[in-house]
């Protein structure tokens, strides 16, 4: 698409209108936004997936993809499905995902969805608190699992059964008179019945009901209405630099609102074409192909990204010349330009000869045409954001929660060259964050405190849970992040931790171990780690190592280590030697404040993940757990 041909989907919102409410021809629910971009985008792509490894992208136009919806929905009435109910949601993101959710909306229902590498248990929980009139399945294997946490008596499964995806048999059968429907069947019927539904226009109505990961106990289902999502796309439609018939690379689980919110509803409300990465761990592969103008994606991508387009940098001394030289270069262009986070084009001969030895072919990467790259769901690291910006791609981190639709403040959506590093920017339209310093008492700190949420992305509460839901809202209606920040005197908010997760040290000396340990993190040495010291003279780490540069790296300095990994591991001469290469190269000023530096280091030998119950479905660490794993050598530890 030429310069000429590039428009924007919508008119930018006004700042200043009422966001209560929709107003004039603003959608009034998620299915309303959808009829509005057919009618725009009517024979654009929409959606493209891979069925299988090896076979070509399949794509369903705006047009097709309502036209399934509306059978869907029809399909889902049939089975029982009545507004103010409710459909589970247990598969990764595919296009049945999308029906399925607007489809619900459609009827007036709520979907709530749940991760497939969940365990059992817990979707039993989310199952018997939200009380679906239907699950959806992803595949056999699935239903197997379901099957065996589930109750044996069919009268406790959802009275409308369940959907199976896709036309293999299942394994294991639900109790008699439980019905397994599968995709194929569910959708003919669907087309087959009288379309005669009609949507309801509801903004108020539930519109998704999102669990959180649990991290401290069960997850807590959040109540999004429509206007709740929709007063989050509006605010910022057509702000970013996204033209209709675009592409993206949708890869965020939908399961969470980062991803439902922005790498669905807000390019549906785009005119993009949503392109599905088909293998997370090929996601540059099928960028190649796809060719995206915007990636969204968590922290952890970008920093694998960092780490490995660096590590290939020092293959060779040609490449640690040419690399430098082209850092040194986009460095000064930066600097001069004084641009944050937006990507400044190469100037100058020298300059535009190195972009295209060097950073043009990292861009290509990603198939050549990002223009703009967009981080949330946990904290990015200065340093990797500004490595991101002289790539040459714009990088803008947002800040948001579940029980805020997601969004409340973003780099990027003020316009170029407002955005801020070191911050997450300006609150959007019709969010009004303020900073409660009465629950924090560093007096290094005095401008720091808890940030409260005010406005229409506000969620209704917690499901079923008027106690939790009293504890994180205020009399105004303000939700209580349990985020610790800073605002600047101009409005820009800077995230400085959790609340709940800070601790003091004997000394008095409070520590934010976030920052820290995504700073920690950029060491190609370490997967995984946390920083804590609560009640101690000194801070500690506990770390899951990368394996094989670990090994290489005390190999290559004469340190004679042998045995299993899980040995290795424990070696307090391994400890040793990575605490004094970590003090060399990365705890340092300014990122760190001498008394936050660890003085001992617990190295875990084993992955965390959701299996060994160490990371919540999202991704967030399970702290609890990981400290009581550990309680013997954190013990152990000198004070």
């Amino acid at each position: 698409m030429t310069n000429a041909e590039q428009q924007r989907a919508w008119p930018i919102a006004d700042a200043h209108r009422d966001w209560s409410q929709p107003a004039g021809e603003d959608p009034r629910t998620l299915y309303q936004m959808l009829i509005q971009s057919v009618e725009k985008f009517a024979d654009l792509p929409c959606l493209g997936w891979i069925q299988e490894a090896g076979m070509d992208r399949m794509n369903l136009t705006y047009s097709e993809f309502a036209d399934l919806v509306d059978a869907v929905a029809c399909g889902l009435r049939d089975k029982g499905v009545i507004p103010e109910e409710r459909i589970a949601l247990i598969t990764d993101n595919r296009m049945e995902w999308a029906a399925l959710a607007y489809a619900a909306n459609k009827i007036g229902a709520a979907y709530t969805a749940m991760y497939t590498h969940q365990h059992g248990s817990e979707w039993k929980y989310i199952i018997d608190d939200a009380k679906p009139t239907v699950i959806v399945v992803a595949d056999t294997g699935i239903l197997d699992r379901l099957v065996a946490n589930l109750p044996d008596q069919s009268t406790e499964w959802p009275s409308g059964g369940v959907i199976l995806l896709g036309d293999e048999p299942p394994n294991e059968i639900p109790p008699e008179g439980v019905d397994v429907q599968n995709w194929s069947e569910f959708v003919a019927m669907g087309r087959a019945a009288d379309n005669n539904d009609k949507d309801g226009g509801d903004f108020k109505a539930l519109a998704t009901l999102i669990y959180t990961s649990g991290t401290t106990g069960n997850p807590k289902g959040v109540m999004l209405s429509n206007w709740n999502l929709l007063s989050n796309v509006i605010a910022v439609q057509s702000v970013f630099e996204i033209y209709v018939g675009d592409r993206n690379a949708a890869f965020l689980p939908w399961a969470h609102s980062f991803g439902s919110t922005f790498d669905l509803h807000y390019m549906l409300r785009s005119g993009v074409h949503i392109n599905l990465i088909s293998d997370l761990t090929k996601i540059a592969d099928e960028c190649q192909d796809i060719k995206p103008a915007c990636l969204l994606a968590v922290p952890r991508v970008w920093n694998k990204f960092h780490d490995r387009v660096n590590s290939q940098f020092q293959t060779s001394g040609l490449k640690k010349f040419m690399s430098g030289q082209a850092r040194l270069y986009a460095t000064k262009r930066i600097k001069k330009a004084g641009i944050d986070c937006d990507a400044v084009p190469a100037k100058g001969f020298s300059d535009k000869l190195f972009d295209k030895l060097v950073w043009k072919k990292v861009r290509a990467r990603f198939g050549g045409n990002l223009r703009f790259a967009l981080s949330g769901a946990a904290a990015l690291s200065p340093d990797v954001a500004s490595f991101v910006q002289q790539v040459g791609f714009a990088c803008y981190e947002g800040y948001g929660l579940t029980e805020t639709s997601p969004l409340v403040c973003a780099n990027g959506w003020m316009g170029k060259g407002k955005s801020r590093l070191y911050t997450v920017g300006k609150p959007i339209s019709g969010v009004k964050v303020t900073i409660d310093t009465s629950v924090w008492d560093d007096p290094d700190n005095p401008d720091y405190g808890e940030i409260i949420v005010h406005g229409p992305n506000v969620m209704q509460g917690y499901w079923n849970n008027p106690e939790a839901t009293a504890e994180v809202m205020t009399a105004d209606g303000g939700f209580r992040t349990g985020d610790l920040g800073t605002m600047s005197e101009d409005g820009y908010l800077s995230i400085t931790g959790r609340v709940k997760s800070q601790f003091k040290l004997e000394n008095g000396k409070y520590v934010s171990p976030a920052p820290l340990e995504e700073n920690l993190k950029l060491s190609p040495l370490i997967e995984q780690c946390i920083l804590d010291g609560r009640n101690r003279k000194n801070t500690y780490a506990i770390i899951h190592p990368n394996k094989k540069v670990l090994m290489d790296s005390i190999k290559a300095v004469g340190l004679h280590i042998s045995g299993e990994w899980s040995d290795i591991c424990k070696d307090p001469a391994v400890c040793s030697w990575l605490l004094d290469e970590l003090r060399e190269n990365h705890l340092k000023e300014p990122a760190w404040k001498g008394y936050e530096i660890p003085n001992a280091l617990i190295l875990d030998h084993e992955e965390w993940n959701t299996d060994n119950n160490l990371l919540t479905p999202s991704l967030k660490v399970k702290l609890r757990n990981l400290l009581e794993r550990h309680d013997d050598a954190i013990s152990s530890l000198p004070s």
